[in-house]
């Protein structure tokens, strides 16, 4: 039988509820986390293939490593304006 405890609206909650809005949480907060180094990376990647290719170093990787960096930081803050509004 699983234990339940009561929430502040008087309704009682499971124990795997809770814990599965844990995992929710954690979740959210690695995929925030690691979506700005992997966004940085991507792009100096795809840059540093480019200008393997077309053999125009270092022009792509630094292009592409500067745009991935500006993205990462509109989406960083587009993820500490979704947890802001989530705390309201």
């Amino acid at each position: 039988m699983l234990e339940t405890g009561d929430n502040p609206n008087g309704e009682r909650k499971d124990k795997d509820t809770e814990a599965e809005s844990l995992y929710l949480k954690v979740g959210k907060y690695a995929a925030a986390g690691l979506e700005f180094p992997s966004t940085v990376l991507g792009g100096l990647l795809l840059g540093y293939f480019l200008d393997g290719y077309f053999k125009t170093s270092p022009w792509f990787t630094a292009i592409l490593t500067l745009v991935a960096l500006i993205g990462s930081f509109v989406r960083l803050f587009q993820w500490v304006n979704y947890f802001s509004r989530r705390r309201r």
